[in-house]
């Protein structure tokens, strides 16, 4: 078995397979069938280890791809196509290992081979040396012509094939790589030494007369070389895109502002640098002076140019805002490539100054409501959150969740406004938003489901309630109100009776009062009286209904 071409990770796992086919010429005893166990275990470690393996290349190609698909795409694409057929033909692998493990220990379906794991330990296999299903599954009767169709050895060397040829396409011009494809997905028809007969084919010379323990641990064997060539080929797809990416290739100017927003009294802050550069071979970067063009053809600045300091290969521009509005900077670099003839490149980029306003998005209405926590989220144009300081007027301003929460006073009016602190340390109060202040308007009263809306309750309603509740009804903010009393009235007999509670639910002389309740009598739930989150009783008025 030649290995000059493989990879370290394949050596090994031809190793593995090199002790597998020795312990297949020994007599089968407990001992050599526990060898197996341990063959196969170190297998499966192998593959979790690739497969671990390749979901962060995998993660890195799609994050390569998602950043620059005009490179990657390609590539990638050619990448998931091979992730899938290997992810497959692992699982149909891991089906004929159920599908064998299942008639031979005489499990009802392939999911107990599994017991709910998704690799099957031998170890815990009872008839690790029947040979007969496995024959009977993947060969037949008759070694010579091996049968075909689903879970068969000979259906499983066509879906090698299939993908020794896919990953040979995305292998490309790569020799090597294709080398060991071939290596690792070689099937040939082979003769024992010193037989003289027909060649014996690689199904039946693998999956043949073998013990359950061997033929399981050649499928886990077969998936260790699908994992390691699906690895070593979509590295090769990645280095490959990475082999056509030439340090200096392509020139671009990029102008790549500090801030494109500025006040009045800032200033407009850029690094203006090649996209490919040499850090020991800098450009030079002109700007425009006052009233200076650039002639597109020469490539050239008429009038005054304005040579920029530089920093390394990256030039530094900064230029006073005085005044409001779109600004323009023109320019040229100048390069010369190591061996190569001096380039010129134009650039433009354009910066808005504009005056500072103060923004407050109240999250809910411009209006505060005392007694509650009101949040609003209030930013500066221009000004990082860490710069600005707000302030309230008749209230307390805190932070609370992603913004601010506003309590306001007993006053109708607040007004909330910032200080920000300027780039060179020196701070400005905005102009302040004014908000209207109001009480929290009262709840709506509410019995057995029924608020002052309706007129009539039945019977079973009126029996079955618990109580009195006030709800805000299409209101902002989600307060509780708690009705701390009321009383019910009924006319029984010509007499009215009168029953008085605190709290919210009804007592139980109010129970047997409606019990008594006959149709067309009249129920009046009188003096409701709720406290407000804010601590404040509201009376809440009536609630009057007639029994039907």
């Amino acid at each position: 078995m030649a290995s000059g071409k493989l990879s370290p990770r394949q050596k090994m796992i031809n190793m593995m397979y090199l002790v597998l086919t020795a312990l297949l010429a020994l007599n089968v005893s407990k001992e050599i069938l526990d060898s197996f166990v341990t063959v196969n275990n170190g297998l499966e470690n192998t593959k979790a280890t690739l497969k671990e393996k390749m979901d962060e290349t995998y993660g890195t190609f799609a994050q390569y791809a998602s950043e620059n698909q005009a490179k990657y795409g390609t590539s990638y694409a050619a990448a998931q196509g091979i992730q899938s057929s290997a992810s497959e033909l692992i699982t149909y692998i891991d089906q004929i290992k159920g599908e064998v493990i299942a008639k031979t220990e005489g499990y009802e379906s392939v999911d107990q081979a599994y017991a709910n794991d998704t690799v099957i330990n031998l170890k815990y296999i009872e008839k690790k040396d029947n040979y007969d299903v496995i024959t009977e599954v993947m060969i037949g009767p008759e070694p010579a012509t091996p049968k075909e169709g689903e879970f068969t050895a000979r259906d499983l060397r066509t879906r090698l094939e299939a993908f020794r040829d896919k990953l040979k396409q995305a292998a490309g011009n790569n020799e090597v790589l294709i080398a060991s494809i071939d290596q690792t997905f070689s099937f040939p028809d082979e003769k024992e030494a010193g037989d003289t007969g027909p060649k014996t084919s690689w199904e039946s010379k693998n999956f043949y007369h073998v013990p359950l323990a061997a033929g399981v641990t050649i499928l886990s064997k077969l998936q260790g070389d699908i994992r390691n060539m699906e690895n070593e080929t979509v590295n090769h797809l990645l280095g490959s895109v990475e082999q056509k990416s030439f340090k200096f290739n392509t020139l671009t100017p990029i102008v790549k502002p500090l801030s494109s927003y500025v006040t009045v009294g800032g200033k407009y802050q850029a690094d203006i640098f090649m996209g490919a550069y040499d850090n020991q071979n800098p450009p030079e970067v002109y700007i425009c002076g006052p009233g200076a063009t650039i002639d597109t053809l020469k490539k050239e600045i008429v009038g005054e140019a304005i040579k920029l300091p530089m920093d390394g290969a990256m030039a530094k521009l900064e230029q006073g805002a005085a005044r409001a509005g779109l600004n323009t900077v023109r320019g040229i670099i100048k390069f010369k490539p190591v061996g190569g003839e001096a380039e010129t490149r134009i650039f433009e980029t354009v910066y808005e100054v504009a005056q500072p306003n103060l923004v407050v998005s109240p999250s809910k209405m411009n209006v505060f409501y005392r007694g509650v926590d009101n949040p609003v989220t209030i930013s500066v144009s221009g000004f990082s959150d860490k710069d600005i300081q707000p302030s309230v007027s008749n209230g307390s301003l805190s932070k609370g969740g992603e913004g601010w929460v506003v309590r306001p006073g007993k006053d109708r009016e607040c007004i909330v406004t910032a200080t920000v602190t300027n780039p060179d340390g020196s701070k400005k109060t905005m102009q302040g938003n004014p908000f209207r202040v109001k009480n929290v308007p009262n709840p709506t009263p509410y019995f057995a489901g029924k608020s002052v809306d309706d007129e009539t309750i039945k019977k079973a309603e009126l029996t079955a309630s618990q109580g009195v509740i006030a709800k805000m009804v299409d209101f902002e903010f989600d307060l509780r109100f708690e009705v701390v009393e009321f009383k019910v009235t009924m006319i029984v007999s010509g007499t009215p009776i009168e029953k008085y509670t605190k709290g919210p639910a009804l007592s139980g002389e109010m129970k047997e009062m409606f019990q008594k309740a006959k149709p067309g009598q009249k129920v009046y739930i009188e003096g409701i009286k709720a406290k407000g989150p804010d601590g404040t009783i509201r009376s809440l008025g009536s609630l009057s209904f007639k029994v039907v």
